[in-house]
């Protein structure tokens, strides 16, 4: 049983936690809760434009519900695409005998980490309707072309990289199946084929349905690869595209459209996933008893090697392949020459890391904002969870919901508030004296203060796990000591969380190293970026160099996701401790 939370010192305790809390109360106001208002107030004229309104315009049409229509029919595409894969994906490597599932696991789980716009890259070599390879070869023996700038073209790698996440899902619900229901299905004289299908699965319906949604607002919130097969700025087949569209042909005016559009997005994103989740919540599911156990895997017989052959294709398809191709290109001197001896060089990965002025200023940027802001967000989610798990403070329930509330957000949605309050100069008098002026706008400030909002879930969930695994006995035992409430909490409690940190810091540097929503909506001519230089790169005509960028993305998720994989293989010590 988890221990109530409480103080544990006096009034001194109580102070430095009350001047704590209040810090953090103001910059989540100032960063979180004003541009979401500032977005909420014109989000609400745009959709009255949209709807026709008093505030309508001329501006708002057909392309605006021929993106809405195209958001709902991608997310939905993919959801389902994403359930047709991850659902015996999940079987197979969470509750089979499959043969080689300790490397065809990670393998298959992978490509949830790399950016979907970086496996664009890859499938846009492959997929290009005018010189793709595969439709070389398809056209070599009579077949017609796919062309991968298309919705289907976004279904397809959007499918492929979110299909770890109902994977994973399913295995985990599969694993916590109370064992007892299966064995009574076999006793009544059911086959394991039965067993699965009118027990085992049924069972599992709760995860596999709640990563669904989940999927469908990833979907609905994804700007990098519709804007990369949409043809860029002069499409718009789907929300996060249209509001970019909408900001860049007019920056004066195009903001309540975008904030109208940003709204029902908005909408779109979390209202799907709280629709079901109400829905579900009025079943009960309930199947695991005090005494449950794991059921005994299930045996494929002659059907081991397939499900095997279908576990690999998926993790060559999804991952081999695409990571194949961006190595290979990365190393043409000339794209259409192939892998001939001649045409390979290391030369131009030395040019983009190296010698090209904007790509070394957007490595060193995003490498600078990456640590920047993994560095103060560890500290202030772990504050955030301190103070909703250890205190009794007022308001700290929703100083943490406030912390989190960000990353539930589309970056679109996130980006456009910014934008709205924060690209002018903000100017603060005081007694008419003193003038404090803000100018985020075209600065590094913006994008880290940006990246640092958006990722706070990640060191608040960890450091909030953390914490209740760890009995405040602990912290009242040093206070006993006579240790004061700081001291406590630094030569106790910091060293018993340094792994969940470690790995909080892992969790908001890799994605913010090669971020691109927020990067794209809110960076300027100073403040570029991988995403925007690689979207630059990739759009205009130069794919070695893109390939280059991409690989280092791809270095970074690879080498990061080892270490994640190190932490928890190490996390024992800290149960036993």
């Amino acid at each position: 049983m988890t221990a109530r939370p409480r103080v544990v010192a006096g009034s001194g305790g109580r102070s430095y936690a009350a001047v704590a809390q209040g810090l953090l109360a103001l910059g989540l106001l100032a960063f979180v809760a004003l541009p979401l208002a500032a977005l909420a107030v014109d989000g609400l004229r745009g959709m009255a434009a949209l709807g026709g309104g008093p505030a309508a315009g001329p501006r708002f049409g057909a392309a605006d519900l021929a993106a809405l229509r195209g958001s709902v029919v991608l997310s939905a595409a993919v959801s389902a695409m994403t359930v047709a894969l991850g659902v015996p994906l999940g079987f197979l490597l969470g509750r089979s005998d499959l043969p080689g599932r300790e490397w065809l696991r990670p393998l298959c789980t992978v490509p949830y980490a790399i950016p979907p716009y970086v496996l664009g890259i890859a499938w846009i070599r492959l997929l290009n309707p005018t010189n793709g390879l595969l439709n070389q070869a398809a056209a070599a023996v009579g077949l017609p072309a796919f062309d991968v700038y298309s919705l289907v073209g976004m279904v397809w790698v959007l499918g492929l990289a979110f299909t770890p996440f109902v994977m994973l899902a399913t295995a985990d619900q599969l694993s916590r199946v109370d064992a007892t229901l299966e064995e009574a299905a076999r006793i009544s004289g059911a086959s394991p084929a039965r067993v699965l299908a009118t027990v085992t699965l049924p069972v599992a319906l709760p995860g596999i349905a709640a990563s669904a949604s989940l999927v469908f607002a990833a979907t609905a919130a994804a700007f990098g690869l519709p804007y990369l097969l949409s043809g860029g700025a002069d499409a718009d087949p789907v929300l996060t595209t249209r509001i970019y569209q909408a900001l860049a042909l007019d920056p004066a005016h195009g903001r309540t459209e975008a904030a109208g559009l940003a709204a029902l997005l908005a909408l779109l994103g979390l209202g799907v996933p709280a629709l079901l989740h109400r829905a579900l919540g009025r079943r009960s599911f309930a199947t695991v008893t005090g005494k449950a156990g794991r059921g005994e895997p299930f045996r494929l017989g002659r059907a081991r090697w397939l499900g095997a052959a279908f576990a690999g294709a998926y993790a060559a398809v999804a991952l081999v392949v695409p990571v194949a191709v961006i190595g290979a290109t990365s190393v043409m001197r000339n794209v259409g020459g192939g892998l001939s001896p001649g045409n390979l060089t290391l030369e131009r990965w030395a040019e983009v890391l190296f010698e090209r002025p904007e790509t070394v200023r957007a490595l060193g940027n995003s490498g600078l904002l990456a640590v920047a802001a993994a560095t103060a967000a560890v500290p202030l989610g772990a504050l955030v969870a301190w103070t909703s798990r250890r205190t009794r403070l007022p308001g700290r329930g929703a100083l943490s919901a406030l912390a989190t509330l960000p990353y539930a957000l589309p970056g679109t949605v996130l980006a456009l508030g910014f934008l709205l309050v924060f690209t002018q100069e903000v100017r603060l008098v005081v007694l008419e004296r003193a003038t404090f002026a803000l100018a985020l706008s075209d600065t590094l400030w913006l994008l880290g203060i940006a990246y640092v909002v958006k990722h706070l879930a990640f060191p608040v969930r960890s450091a909030g796990a953390g914490l209740d695994s760890l009995h405040p006995s602990l912290e009242e035992a040093a206070r006993l000591s006579g240790a004061t409430p700081e001291r406590a909490v630094a030569t106790i409690t910091v060293p018993l969380l340094r792994r969940s940190l470690l790995s909080a810091w892992l969790l908001v540097f890799l994605p913010c190293f090669s971020e691109v929503t927020l990067s794209i909506l809110l960076h300027g001519p100073r403040t570029r970026v991988v995403g925007t230089v690689l979207f630059d790169l990739q759009s205009y005509g130069d794919p070695p160099a893109a390939a280059v960028l991409a690989m280092v993305v791809i270095g970074l998720v690879a080498a990061g996701a080892a270490l994640l994989a190190a932490f928890e293989r190490g996390s024992g010590w800290a149960k036993s401790s």
